[in-house]
């Protein structure tokens, strides 16, 4: 039997900690990726590395150092993120530009190299492993929140590629598996994250056999739950044939 191998992008003391020691308990390799190197990481992985997410380039090297010590990841989760809020809360543009292009590449630039590094994993893995690539992100991707500009923009372009590529029909004739996970209290408003709540409803979606709820909002101890408020986060799958006026568009004017 292949052995499951986890890779946990952006593992810290909460929800990383927790996701590696209860996927670790279910018999996964771990290799875990972070900024620094914490204990309670340290224990549950097999390989621990270092990494800096705002260089989306520094997936290659991660990826490629956890194929060779513990073998091709099956279930990839993306948890970094960083939200600057600039020093004028009233103006949502007060963050720098420079803060702005390092927050779009923790929270996007990254998860598309991610993605595309296990995506290429995937290819090599045989048909009866399962394969999930998990982002991480919150309600940013349904609604304007005051002062959340940097970290609502990653969130939603985050969340437009995991669409794409769960609507990816060669995709899902592999049974490749993309979820979007976002924790909720009960009433559908956004929680402090829970870390045991978050590796659970992990293990769950690693574990299913066949691709649930792309926008997989979850609420501690209770698994999925749908948010009508959501749903208009949702966009239509259509052909290229659907979006464009070819005809149209050639006409003089």
């Amino acid at each position: 039997m292949t052995q499951k191998v986890l890779l946990f992008l952006g593992a810290g003391p909460n929800v990383g900690a927790a996701t590696l020691a209860l996927f670790k308990q279910q018999g996964y390799k771990i290799a875990s990726a972070s900024r620094s190197v914490r204990p309670e990481i340290k224990a549950s992985s097999d390989v621990c590395l270092t990494a800096d997410f705002s260089n989306p380039e520094v997936m290659k090297e991660v990826f490629e150092k956890v194929r060779r010590s513990v073998g091709t990841p099956n279930i990839v989760i993306y948890n970094p993120y960083v939200w600057s809020r600039g020093s004028d809360q009233g103006n949502p543009l007060s963050p720098s530009v420079e803060e702005f292009q390092s927050d779009f590449a923790i929270n996007t630039g990254s998860a598309y190299a991610a993605a595309k590094c296990t995506i290429q994993g995937f290819e090599s893995l045989p048909e009866d492993v399962n394969k999930v690539f998990i982002y991480t992100g919150n309600n940013g991707n349904t609604a304007i929140i005051p002062g959340f500009l940097t970290l609502g923009m990653g969130k939603s372009a985050a969340w437009y590629i995991i669409q794409q590529l769960a609507a990816t029909d060669r995709f899902k004739q592999k049974n490749y598996r993309f979820y979007y996970a976002d924790e909720r209290a009960p009433n559908g408003k956004a929680s402090m994250p829970s870390g045991r709540g978050h590796a659970e409803f992990f293990l769950e979606l690693a574990e299913l056999n066949e691709q649930g709820p792309t926008l997989a909002t979850f609420v501690r101890g209770k698994g999925y739950k749908k948010f009508a408020a959501s749903e208009t986060a949702r966009l239509p799958s259509i052909s290229v044939a659907e979006a464009v006026d070819f005809a149209y568009g050639q006409q003089k004017y």
